[in-house]
């Protein structure tokens, strides 16, 4: 009997340890899923919010052509500054007019696109001042940040480099990864908004390559004005040779 009781006390006990195993599993595996969903949920929440790589329906190392077809452009509106050490290319796209006060009216009046290797590294957007008259920086950082997500805050010891400024505005609000980087611009004499997305990468690449390219023109520059100098003179005598050969067909003396 003695022995029956003890295995009986002995199986109890194990049964009630299995019971608590079983509960302490799957209270881990319920925590196991929280954690997960909150993982992706949080992760989803920032790709979407956080994807400075986009503006609109423009994404940085685009090619020429898919900006061209994306903003409804023209290809004869691109515009070559630079073809060696790489081609540097620009590309100006201005908002269909529409009546002032229409609601079907673009906030924005016009994108600078430039492209280096044919890889869009900056675009630069310049606001409708109709559409931002009597709002504050503070109603544009917050649309902006509807898409871009909390902004960077700077101390006065860290501030944005100069060459994250355009010339002649105020920085107002800056996002900014790894990768890319955007700033919201207000300029210094009037109440004109920019904002600029740029791809850091290729940015590095497009600014070396410019650099390059003003060298390089510097080199060239005696040649090329002497060669021009020929061409004029060149097309000069060829003028005056047609002339002399009409005059002479037709002068009576």
């Amino acid at each position: 009997m003695d022995l029956c009781n003890g295995a009986q006390t002995r199986l109890g006990a194990a049964c009630q340890a299995g019971g608590a195993v079983t509960l302490l599993e799957s209270f881990m595996n319920s925590a196991r899923i929280v954690v997960l969903a909150t993982g992706v949920f949080l992760c989803v929440q920032l790709a979407s919010a956080q994807d400075l790589s986009r503006y609109r329906g423009y994404a940085l190392a685009s090619s020429l052509e898919s900006v061209i077809a994306s903003s409804g452009s023209r290809a004869d509106r691109a515009l070559t500054l630079h073809r060696r050490p790489a081609t540097i290319q620009e590309l100006e796209w201005r908002a269909p007019y529409s009546s002032v006060g229409s609601a079907a009216a673009d906030s924005v009046q016009e994108i600078s696109f430039s492209f280096y290797n044919d890889a869009l590294y900056q675009l630069i957007v310049t606001y409708d001042r109709a559409k931002t008259d009597g709002l504050t920086n503070k109603d544009l950082i917050e649309s902006l940040s509807v898409t871009y997500g909390t902004p960077i805050t700077r101390s006065p010891g860290n501030q944005v480099s100069r060459s994250l400024v355009l010339a002649d505005t105020i920085m107002l609000a800056q996002w900014e990864n790894g990768s890319a980087s955007v700033t919201l611009l207000k300029d210094s004499y009037s109440p004109l908004f920019q904002l600029r997305v740029v791809s850091k990468p290729l940015m590095t690449l497009a600014r070396g390559a410019i650099r390059e390219a003003a060298r390089l023109d510097a080199i060239d520059a005696p040649r090329a004005a002497a060669a021009l100098r020929d061409k004029e003179a060149a097309e000069e005598k060829a003028a005056l040779d047609k002339t002399r050969t009409e005059n002479k067909a037709t002068f009576k003396p």
